[in-house]
């Protein structure tokens, strides 16, 4: 399972896609200007095609217009990471009560994405390790099979990226990540259902101490 799938229809698609994954991988910061210059300069398309694709990230919401400074990365606030935070345990519990219904059926895109982990770890892949975390969590959501709830969990998942890339990067340890998210499974899968949901609210609450400094000290 993979987070944002979306279907190309032209070299613009192609460039916002690339750009995309830049800024959810953290190579762009919050607050970092992007523009179509910088865009023609790095990727060598023409402005047309950089615009386009510039476009598409802003009406994502992952870039915004800054007074003077034009369009950059997104800034997420104290009160953003609160309430993204918020959004993501309701529909990841919503998402843990599908899976209890249905074990042990539910975990084979949980496994993938551990093992995604797993491997950015060993190879130091800052990058790949945060698109696994996403999915990971988007699969828990998706146990629902609700298209609308999964729809809102990647929105929430999009916005988040671009803090816990960087939060992530300074926690700095991928191989604590893939084993926290390797016990998370295990609990999830086989646990009683009072200890899956406590051990998911765990990591959430982890996760969102984690943002929170990042977003402080931004």
């Amino acid at each position: 399972m993979t987070l944002l799938p979306l279907t190309r229809t032209g070299p613009a698609d192609d460039v916002a896609e690339a750009l995309r994954n830049e800024v959810l991988g953290g190579f762009y910061p919050p607050g970092t200007p992007l523009d179509d210059a910088e865009v023609i300069a790095r990727l060598g398309v023409p402005r047309d095609i950089a615009r386009g694709a510039l476009a598409s990230l802003e009406r994502e919401g992952l870039l915004v217009h800054s007074l003077h400074r034009g369009l950059e990365v997104v800034r997420l606030s104290v009160d953003d990471v609160r309430d993204l935070f918020a959004t993501r345990r309701t529909l990841e519990l919503a998402g843990l009560e599908a899976m209890v219904r249905n074990r042990p059926a539910d975990d084979v895109w949980l496994q993938a994405a551990v093992v995604s982990m797993t491997e950015a770890a060993k190879a130091a892949d800052g990058r790949a390790a945060v698109a696994a975390d996403a999915a990971f969590h988007l699969a828990i959501v998706a146990s629902t099979s609700s298209r609308r709830l999964r729809t809102a969990a990647e929105a929430a998942l999009r916005e988040l990226r671009i803090i816990l890339a960087v939060a992530d990067r300074v926690a700095g340890d991928l191989d604590d990540l893939a084993a926290d998210h390797a016990g998370l499974l295990d609990a999830l899968v086989h646990a009683p259902p009072p200890s899956a949901r406590a051990a998911l609210l765990d990591h959430l609450r982890r996760g969102e101490s984690r943002a929170l400094a990042v977003t402080h000290g931004a």
